[in-house]
């Protein structure tokens, strides 16, 4: 079967967003790169065409970024192969790269309050997640987690007392 030139015009212009000297490419360049000790500049990269995918899908599901993710693989077993190994790479510590961005987004917070929730789930009866997330607009935007080995959702508070406790440096000064 043939892709009709539609389809065709679309795919380009998905892949012209990741291309390295893109407008979208080379400002979240500028902004991940500075403040983010990257152990490598191909983990900066794979980073960021997550993120246009994120953008360009509003979705957080590998499947769906596949369009979005240049790889010079042929197949999209390539692609998400590359993904897997950046999520699983143990060079790169997701809570070092997550801090600085979420301060960030929370710099210019205008509410004198702001709404956190306190969540758990447990998964396959082994393992607990913890997570502390801020509410806004109907949305909750995790700023801290924490995965445990432990049987059950209900924790102890003096389990997620140091998770409350980093999040807590999060926060803008004054909320």
């Amino acid at each position: 079967m043939g892709v009709s030139p539609l389809e065709l015009s679309y795919h380009n212009k998905t892949l012209e967003n990741c291309e390295k000297n893109s407008q979208i490419y080379n400002a979240l360049k500028t902004w991940l790169g500075q403040d983010i000790p990257w152990a490598h500049l191909s983990h900066l990269t794979t980073c960021i065409w997550m993120v246009i995918a994120v953008i360009q899908t509003g979705a957080v599901n590998l499947t769906k970024w596949l369009p979005y993710l240049p790889c010079r693989g042929l197949f999209a077993q390539s692609k998400q192969r590359r993904v897997r190994r950046w999520l699983g790479n143990s060079r790169i510590n997701i809570h070092r790269l997550y801090k600085p961005i979420i301060k960030a987004a929370l710099a210019d917070w205008q509410d004198e309050v702001m709404y956190l929730s306190l969540d758990t789930s447990l998964f396959w009866d082994e393992y607990c997640l913890i997570r502390v997330a801020v509410v806004h607009r109907g949305r909750a935007l995790p700023l801290g987690w924490r995965v445990l080995a432990h049987p059950s959702a209900s924790v102890a508070a003096n389990t997620y007392r140091e998770l409350l406790q980093d999040v807590a440096r999060l926060l803008p000064q004054g909320v």
